[in-house]
């Protein structure tokens, strides 16, 4: 399909149809065989100063993040810097369990890692560390949910370590190595590390219904790091995971221990069945922002949305588009 002129008549009806009706605000792309093919914004950035989103306007993308982080794990193993089955100890000897905690444990949310998302406990509820040092203070001391690999549960903590390793190893913080390894090769200009919501660079509000659009507080959470913590574009983030499975940024061994599934779960990726085609990728929400970054290797095409509002289920909004594109 890639190089065709194509006219997508159905989607548009389909994204004009939610924006007639106010039921979603955000963007959306797809590029196919590494060109893009489709973009289009739905919406407000700003309600407060009536700022119309566009195809530059970048959002966070909550557990998206994760794939990249994942990328950049998976590169270290690639230079001969990490093992999969390296242990925690190895970085972090004094956290508890952690000569028993491989890599691998981490990337697919085996660790036992203490979900302080979760918990019941007001000792460990609201807990928002800022620097580095208390982020590793909140691990040394937290205690442990279960044995390494004896159970899977999906744990913003483990990716949260995984970033830290990044540091460890990189020498520098997460957002440069992110910069280095991943910005600068794909030439990504609008993808980084966030910070509180900046207007003026383009970055959008999220948003929640209540009769009317309503703005959710900026709740900006440095810990979060390569779990939930960066900003991008459905644009940056098709250009991204076209180039991880054309092997642009990651090696042709390291994309297969990457896509090597247990129940459907990678190292940082899902599998995403769809009719009779199949994608895999990552999905994010936070604060209400609604993210999916996924792509068909049969097909070669990448798909991304990421939304800032929204006020259907986000499972109905991305079969529509998905159907309407592919024409099923």
């Amino acid at each position: 399909m890639a190089g065709q002129q194509r006219e997508f008549t159905k989607l548009d009806k389909v994204l004009s149809n939610f924006e007639k009706r106010n039921q979603v605000m955000g963007s959306i792309a797809f590029s196919e065989s590494g060109v893009p093919v489709y973009s289009r914004a739905l919406g407000f950035s700003q309600i407060s100063t009536q700022t119309k989103a566009d195809t530059l306007t970048k959002y966070r993308i909550g557990s998206v993040s994760k794939m990249l982080t994942a990328t950049m794990i998976l590169q270290l193993v690639a230079e001969g810097k990490l093992a999969l089955s390296d242990k925690l100890s190895r970085f972090f000897p004094n956290w508890p369990n952690a000569s028993k905690i491989a890599i691998e444990h981490l990337l697919r949310h085996e660790s036992g890692i203490f979900n302080f998302g979760k918990s019941n406990e007001k000792k460990y509820q609201n807990i928002n560390p800022q620097s580095r040092a208390e982020i590793i203070a909140v691990f040394e001391n937290a205690p442990i949910a279960f044995a390494p690999g004896k159970k899977v549960d999906y744990n913003n903590a483990n990716y949260v370590v995984l970033s830290l390793v990044v540091e460890e190893i990189d020498k520098t913080s997460y957002a440069e190595s992110l910069h280095a390894r991943i910005n600068k090769p794909l030439s990504l200009k609008n993808t980084h590390a966030g910070g509180l919501i900046d207007a003026s660079q383009n970055e959008a509000n999220s948003y929640f219904w209540k009769k009317k659009w309503l703005k959710n507080n900026d709740l900006y959470s440095p810990s979060l790091l390569g779990a939930g913590a960066l900003v991008s574009t459905p644009n940056d983030l098709n250009v991204f995971i076209n180039a991880l499975f054309n092997h642009k940024i990651l090696p042709e061994a390291q994309l297969q221990e990457m896509l090597n599934l247990k129940d459907g779960m990678g190292l940082g990726i899902y599998i995403f069945p769809f009719y009779d085609k199949t994608a895999y990728g990552h999905s994010g929400n936070i604060d209400s922002f609604e993210s999916l970054s996924a792509y068909f290797p049969e097909e070669n095409i990448a798909f991304t949305i990421c939304l800032n509002g929204n006020r259907k289920d986000f499972n109905e909004v991305l079969i529509a588009c998905m159907r309407a594109y592919l024409e099923i």
